[in-house]
């Protein structure tokens, strides 16, 4: 009996370190879909004609604005024009997606957290038992 309950706490724990991985990605997510968001609203006041485009890995090239539309991949390489408010409206949606997500991923780690504490009491009862 006390070998499957350390079996069963043992299982539990990884699930709960898989899950608080996955916490960590979604607010890693959120907090780049805010940020984002911040920088389409800058972009689309401001009145500069020229920004420094990332080009990835930390490197950037300057570059002239002609037109304020942006080109929106949305999936499978497939590039969409949209205004700065109709992206942002995208960015929205996922970032309620992922909050949703992230309520639904705290609920499971505290469910988890709740169920380790069980197993540790009563692992600490057989111990006191013996």
């Amino acid at each position: 009996m006390n070998e499957e309950i350390l079996q069963r706490a043992v299982m539990l724990q990884q699930q709960s370190q898989e899950t608080e991985r996955q916490l960590a990605f979604v607010d890693e997510q959120i907090r780049e879909l805010e940020e984002f968001g911040k920088n389409l609203d800058f972009a689309d006041a401001s009145e500069e004609k020229e920004i420094l485009a990332s080009l990835g890995k930390g490197v950037f090239i300057k570059s002239e604005i002609k037109d304020k539309k942006l080109f929106v991949d949305v999936g499978a390489g497939v590039l969409v024009r949209k205004t700065a408010s109709e992206t942002k409206k995208v960015i929205d949606g996922q970032l309620k997606r992922f909050t949703e997500a992230r309520i639904h991923i705290t609920g499971q780690l505290e469910m988890f957290r709740e169920e380790l504490g069980k197993m540790i009491g009563e692992i600490e009862k057989l111990r006191n038992k013996n």
